[in-house]
């Protein structure tokens, strides 16, 4: 998503960058076999396994190549890991606070995982929010929203006085802007006010089809010239087409829940 859309509504659902991991206990082998043996220490199936599914759940396929390429890595892991121990390194402060950084991360998304699986997102649960969301964006309408955004005031002052004088607002984006909506000529599709910021979407509103912006507007990232190519009535997706991201809204809604319910009953004492 562009750097100015705080999206709460469909079309733009814009979802936390905190994932949680897809850990079961199915995925955790119990073998105590032997892969691999190095300086006299040993390698389990159990890692292998482990290690090998990971590469799974980023939709690789398993394979006779794709095992001895875990294998070698392993071992090469291992090797430099026995290294780092005769150099000191896991003496080191600072390597062992972001030791324990990577031990708590895995296993904060262990127990968000086990919680998700316990407590499932329904089918009624994604309609009801489907419904929510429909009655919030009743009487809403869509705009077909370009944008040019630039890191100076006078810059985009400069821009839009090329755009005023005749110049392609399409092909100032192309050139000048900094979003990586540039290449498409800056434009960011169909999105409803509640979607962008007000700094934004207090002009938005205001403008007419086909008409720019008359003053460039400071956000966090920078400077907008923003056009409405288009406005029509909310035309809202199906509830098929919204599924997927209505489930991943509520997971991260039901992620965060439950990390603050932990966080409120627990005794902390920050100083």
């Amino acid at each position: 998503m562009h750097k100015y859309i705080v999206s709460t509504a469909f079309l733009g659902l814009v979802l936390s960058t905190c994932a949680y991991a897809q850990v079961s206990e199915k995925s955790v082998p119990t073998s105590s076999a032997v892969i691999a043996t190095v300086n006299g220490v040993k390698i389990s199936a159990d890692l292998f396994e482990a290690a090998l599914n990971n590469y799974i759940q980023q939709g690789i396929k398993d394979s006779t190549e794709l095992r001895e390429q875990v294998k070698n890595e392993l071992i090469a892991k291992e090797v430099l890991s026995q290294e780092s121990n005769k150099l000191g390194l896991d003496k080191n402060t600072a390597v062992q606070s972001q030791l324990s950084l990577m031990r708590e991360s895995y296993l904060a998304d262990v127990v968000i995982s086990k919680f998700l699986e316990k407590s499932p997102i329904t089918d009624e649960m994604l309609k009801a929010e489907y419904k929510r969301q429909l009655d919030a964006l009743a009487g809403t309408d869509q705009y077909l929203l370009s944008q040019i955004v630039l890191a100076s005031e006078a810059d985009a002052k400069a821009a839009l006085k090329a755009i005023q004088n005749g110049d392609n607002f399409d092909k100032i984006a192309k050139e000048r802007s900094i979003d990586g909506s540039k290449s498409n000529g800056g434009n960011l599709g169909w999105v409803v006010p509640g979607q962008i910021i007000p700094a934004i979407s207090n002009v938005m509103v205001n403008l007419k089809k086909g008409t720019v912006s008359a003053a460039p507007i400071q956000t966090q990232a920078g400077w907008h010239i923003i056009k409405v190519e288009d406005k029509r009535a909310f035309k809202a997706p199906s509830f098929e087409e919204s599924k997927q991201q209505l489930t991943q809204a509520l997971l991260v809604q039901r992620r965060n829940e439950y990390i603050q319910k932990l966080v409120k009953s627990a005794k902390i004492e920050a100083r």
